[in-house]
């Protein structure tokens, strides 16, 4: 379920914080998946027109 989804997603990311990840680090990864999820996007777009 959602609230399932979002549950494991705050274990993630404490687990992160835990094994010592930085807040810079962590921005690194959502431009990364920011960067992916636009590719996808332009991907999506290209192939449905």
């Amino acid at each position: 379920s959602f609230s399932e989804g979002i549950s494991k997603t705050h274990l993630s990311l404490e687990s992160m914080r835990s094994s010592g990840f930085t807040r810079e680090s962590l921005s690194e990864l959502f431009d990364g998946a920011k960067i992916v999820c636009t590719i996808n996007l332009c991907l999506l777009f290209s192939l449905g027109s």
